[in-house]
């Protein structure tokens, strides 16, 4: 944890990172915390949500050649295992100040979440059979949909931060500052279980298609 301070705000950053590992997938979650001390309006908002996809090139004509291609281009590796897709979410949060009356209370909430997907490419789809695309297509969108469900948990991780926090006050600005980290550590640390019960119900997707061949 480190501190910047200045006649005009007070700054304190720092950083949690859990990892969770799935067979199809692999999730991190990296929170980062920030407050500054700015206006006097109260106000919190839909989080900012950005979304960048990487792919790694896979070739095929089988569903078998394909499968080989996955274990062996993907880079997603853990434990000796080898993960078809990496979804990755990141919640950053900034909240401001203002004292009246002998106490601290929030002014303004605010949110980000910077989505990172990894997923394979099948690049010669094309030149294949029409049954095997068939297969393909109907696995890839079950995968894609799965891992847009572990996206939700970040967007809702921050939508309630930002609900939650915009409610807190305290006679200190600096146990305020304290109150608001600690509770947005305690709802990251909600969704992470909620994401695990996620994957046992869906057997990290399988139950629903995400399975090749």
């Amino acid at each position: 944890m480190s501190f910047k301070n200045s006649k005009l705000i007070n700054c304190v950053s720092g950083i949690f990172t859990r990892y969770v590992f799935r067979r199809n997938s692999v999730i991190t979650h990296i929170l980062k915390t920030s407050a500054l001390l700015v206006y006097a309006s109260t106000v919190f908002a839909s989080p900012t949500v950005s979304v960048d996809t990487k792919y790694y090139s896979i070739y095929g004509s089988s569903a078998g050649e394909l499968r080989k291609e996955m274990n062996s281009n993907s880079s997603i590796k853990q434990s000796g295992n080898t993960y078809d897709a990496y979804t990755s979410w990141y919640v950053n949060w900034r909240f401001n100040w203002n004292t009246d009356g002998g106490r601290c209370y929030m002014t303004k909430v605010t949110s980000t979440v910077n989505v990172k997907f990894t997923l394979p490419k099948w690049k010669n789809r094309g030149d294949s059979n029409g049954m095997l695309r068939n297969k393909w297509d109907k696995y890839y969108m079950a995968l894609i949909n799965h891992e847009n469900g572990h996206k939700k948990f970040g967007i809702g991780a921050a939508e309630e931060i930002e609900s939650q926090l915009i409610k807190l006050s305290s006679k200190s600005c600096k146990t305020l500052e304290k109150k608001a980290n600690a509770l947005g550590k305690n709802i990251i640390d909600k969704y992470a279980s909620l994401e695990k019960e996620y994957d046992e119900e869906t057997n990290h997707g399988m139950n629903n298609g995400a399975i090749f061949p």
